[in-house]
């Protein structure tokens, strides 16, 4: 499922990540700790797994070609932070904050960021696979070419986002906050829609089931009978 072709944005294909070898296992906190004391801006080349960071604190930091595996992201406040052609898997971020996050070509897959605070951020060719987002918060957001499948919203606010190529697929979307996110030419079939926060003008444009629209009816003042 996605947004159907010839409607709103024109067809954009995503872009996989492009994972180089060789990739090394590093230490996350001594390496971050590490570039922080070298004024240094980029981390490249590693595998993070089954690590955990816990209240740490920083900003301006690059991830190129790098995957996580089972990382613990416990309280941390990470600003700023890039994500060039990485793999996050089986990763918990949350309740940590990654505001201003920007993301290019990168896959989430089975991760929890549950509450995590992804406001402000630009991502970009990105792929979040049964990810847990329930109550995250990516207001005032740019989205390019990214792809939601099998993944919950439940509650989150994306409020104010500015879409471009967003494919959702089987998402669970109930009481999801959207309030001047324009919805023209997305596809919203195969999801879970119930209690949608959002204006009428927010939705005009949006690709629904018969059955969806119905539940819709109220965003229009009237009543079915």
């Amino acid at each position: 499922m996605g947004a159907e072709k010839g409607r709103g944005d024109p067809a954009m294909k995503r872009m996989e990540p492009n994972l180089r070898q060789p990739i090394e296992s590093g230490d996350l906190l001594y390496d971050l700790v590490l570039a922080q004391q070298a004024d240094e801006e980029e981390l490249k080349n590693t595998l993070y797994q089954n690590q955990t960071l816990e209240d740490f604190s920083g900003g301006r930091m690059e991830f190129q070609n790098c995957v996580f595996r089972g990382c613990q992201f416990v309280r941390c406040r990470l600003d700023n932070f890039s994500f060039t052609d990485v793999l996050l898997e089986n990763c918990n971020l949350s309740g940590s904050t990654l505001c201003d996050l920007a993301t290019q070509r990168v896959i989430l897959r089975g991760c929890k960021l549950m509450g995590c605070n992804l406001s402000q951020s630009l991502l970009q060719n990105t792929a979040f696979l049964n990810c847990n987002l329930r109550y995250a918060v990516l207001a005032g957001s740019k989205l390019k070419s990214v792809l939601l499948d099998g993944c919950t919203l439940e509650e989150a606010d994306c409020s104010e986002l500015k879409l471009k190529g967003l494919e959702l697929s089987d998402c669970d979307l109930k009481r999801i906050q959207l309030l001047h996110t324009p919805l023209e030419g997305i596809d919203l079939r195969s999801c879970e829609i119930a209690g949608l926060r959002l204006a009428v003008e927010d939705l005009r444009g949006a690709v629904v089931t018969a059955e969806q629209a119905i539940d819709l009816v109220s965003f229009l003042g009237v009543e079915v009978r």
